[in-house]
């Protein structure tokens, strides 16, 4: 009977998907793997000659995610299939691919499975080469399209959470071009399972702070729909919305939305937006712009592509 090896949790990031934001931003994937080896001498021999080089097929999985950049997540997992059966120890495969989409309201998660193997392979091109044989060179017929244009096909399916995993951390920023002009704001949420989940948006007409604003609403808004009470910490690069959220506000709310010098507090409604939204279970905290902090650089990288979408 030929033994099994599995890689689970192969993460990496990458661009594959038919939604524009997805080519733009990229997102995590996750692969899971099973191989079929028949690495029976290796139980006796300790010889890596007599099983797979596993390290081998993890790189080949986050080298494939990483570089291509094709529409479907189907065609992503046909391609690792292939490229782990070039190892002729591996007689079959299954691959599945998990990811987080950013579709409006979707909180879950998307999957495709496929098994795939060398019989199949060695039929499909043999098939192929008979095909290529029987057609005229000057004449050849075009191939049909096989995989579906739809944005989600049936194919995938969502992956039911029986045990939501807990937000840890976020992270925000805002940017804007000529400041007022086109702005765009991003979000790096942290689960405590490792994941990740990236959004963001933007706007034609604003201003660097309305949007470091807006990414922050953003922020609160999805971890209100999380639902969890334990603590997260909340990282941003603007002053003026730690600040403002921390300090500011409460004299603002006793003053009739008035600063000190008795002057309408600028950028009100977005402020009146984000106070309900904070709680006591959040942790805010400043990060330096610029500064090499990789979750604070992603937000910022998400931003300015929202940024340059508008200008």
């Amino acid at each position: 009977m030929t033994s099994k090896i599995y890689l689970k949790g192969v993460k990496a990031y990458g661009y594959v998907g038919y939604l524009p934001e997805e080519n733009v931003l990229g997102q995590w994937f996750e692969v899971d793997a099973t191989l079929w080896v028949d690495f029976e001498k290796a139980t006796h021999n300790d010889d890596i000659e007599d099983t797979v080089n596993y390290i081998s097929c993890i790189r080949k999985i986050e080298n494939l995610t990483q570089t291509h950049k094709f529409k479907l997540i189907e065609r992503l997992a046909g391609a690792i299939a292939d490229s782990l059966l070039e190892d002729t120890k591996i007689t079959q495969v299954e691959v599945k691919i998990i990811k987080h989409p950013p579709i409006p309201n979707f909180l879950g998660s998307v999957a495709v499975e496929i098994v795939r193997s060398r019989d199949r392979i060695s039929s499909t091109n043999a098939a192929n080469q008979l095909q290529a044989t029987a057609e005229s060179p000057s004449k050849a017929s075009p191939k049909t399209k096989a995989i579906s244009d739809s944005p989600i096909s049936n194919s995938q399916s969502p992956i039911p959470d029986s045990a939501p995993s807990k937000i840890i951390s976020i992270h925000t920023d805002g940017a804007c071009s000529k400041n007022p002009g086109p702005g765009g704001w991003g979000v790096v949420i942290h689960f405590d399972d490792g994941s990740t989940k990236e959004i963001g948006g933007g706007i034609r007409e604003t201003t660097n702070n309305q949007m470091e604003l807006q990414g922050a609403i953003a922020a609160l808004e999805f971890l209100a729909t999380h639902k969890q009470s334990t603590p997260v910490d909340l990282y941003t690069d603007s002053k003026y919305v730690l600040d403002g959220i921390t300090k500011w506000i409460k004299g603002w709310k006793k003053n009739g939305w008035k600063t000190k010098d008795n002057k309408p507090v600028k950028n009100q409604e977005l402020w009146q937006q984000l106070d309900p939204l904070n709680s006591s279970n959040i942790r805010w905290h400043w990060v330096e712009g610029h500064s090499g902090d990789p979750d604070n650089e992603r937000c910022d990288a998400i931003a300015r592509s929202y940024t340059a979408k508008y200008a």
